[in-house]
């Protein structure tokens, strides 16, 4: 009887290796994704990542964050906005915008910080909308982008 029970451990323990091993790792073909608090949107040769609203308050000011990058060889002007603003922006052939470092402020938010809302994208004769977090100033890697 114990001779049985080691030959079969004998011949279990490669798989029970092989199984926890490889239950540690994804497989290679998975695709995987920064876990991240704004929204994304592909559109017209658009890459629109992250973006969401810091505000204080409903109706208050809001500012867009997160990234355009644009996968076209052209330069790429567009609109975004929400109801009552239109912003423009443009976009450089391959390059990026990061809101971070280009302030494109909202005059008010259409929600309160908690909620979603929508935003407008308009760019090469098409327009989308999509929806996006609002945030406010409690996390403070975002409170320096209240507006005041």
């Amino acid at each position: 009887m114990n001779k049985a029970r080691r030959a079969l451990a004998a011949l279990l323990a490669p798989g029970i290796v092989t199984l926890l091993l490889t239950g540690c790792t994804p497989p290679p073909d998975e695709d995987h994704y920064a876990i991240a608090v704004g929204s994304n949107k592909d559109f017209a040769g658009l890459e629109l990542r992250s973006i969401f609203i810091v505000t204080s308050a409903e109706n208050e000011p809001g500012r867009i964050l997160g990234t355009i990058f644009n996968k076209t060889a052209e330069n790429m002007d567009l609109v975004i906005g929400d109801r009552d603003d239109e912003l423009p922006l443009n976009i450089p052939a391959g390059g990026k915008v990061e809101f971070q470092d280009v302030p494109t402020v909202l005059s008010s938010t259409e929600a309160r910080p908690g909620a979603r809302t929508d935003l407008t994208v308009k760019a090469q004769g098409d327009t989308t909308s999509f929806d996006v977090a609002v945030l406010d100033g409690t996390l403070e890697q975002y409170a320096p982008y209240v507006p005041k």
